[in-house]
Formats: C-alpha cells, sequence, structure tokens
C-alpha cells in the first residue's frame, strides 16, 4: 500500500505498574491535551519566556512519572526558547505533542 505509514508505537511509562503514582499517571495523561495546548499557545503568541516556563515545569514531572522521553522534549522546548532560531521553539513544541499522543495512546484509559 502506497504512502501508508505506521503510527509510531504508544509510549508508556516505565512506572505504569507502580501504584504510587498510578493516579498522578492517569490526571497527567488525562491533561496532555490542556498542556499541548498551552504549549502551542505560548509558542504561537511569541510568548518565549512563559513556554519555557511552562516546559520546564513539565521536565521533572514527566521524568517522576515514567516519561523520560516527554520529559527530554520538554527540556528541548525550553532550551528552544533560548535559540536564536524562531523555528526551533516550534519544531520542539511538534515533538512534544507527537510524543503526547503516543503516551495518550499508551494509557490504559485509550480506546482499545
Amino acid at each position: 500500500m502506497a504512502g501508508f505509514e505506521r503510527p509510531e508505537p504508544s509510549l508508556r511509562s516505565s512506572r505504569e505498574s507502580d501504584p504510587e503514582v498510578e493516579f498522578q499517571i492517569d490526571a497527567f495523561v488525562i491533561g496532555l491535551g490542556e498542556i499541548v495546548d498551552a504549549l502551542q499557545d505560548a509558542e504561537a503568541a511569541g510568548r518565549l519566556a512563559l513556554l519555557h516556563d511552562l516546559s520546564e515545569g513539565l521536565v521533572q514531572r514527566a521524568r517522576e512519572l515514567g516519561y523520560e522521553s516527554l520529559s527530554d522534549a520538554a527540556e528541548q522546548i525550553a532550551e528552544a526558547c533560548f535559540d536564536p532560531n524562531p523555528e526551533a521553539a516550534r519544531k520542539a513544541v511538534e515533538s512534544f505533542t507527537e510524543l503526547s499522543k503516543r503516551a495518550r495512546r499508551g494509557h490504559r484509559s485509550a480506546a482499545p
């Protein structure tokens, strides 16, 4: 089938079987849509200080909950806020957005 791309694999928390963080993971994954919206809005408005603050808050939170790749992507957003290339922040936000979709697909609340 020409042009067919396999979706990237679902992203799962390395702590998904840890009952101590189960509800925190649920809340984080369910809230990813709002988080992504806030990141995209800040980037589109050129509010790099806000974008930096939002992404910095995500770095530790995502890592604590076992989403290392989301944490790394949030760190890339924070770093891109200081990049002179205006495309850097947009690309970093796009990368985080794609990873967040994969995290939502990998969460137990996702439809089978």
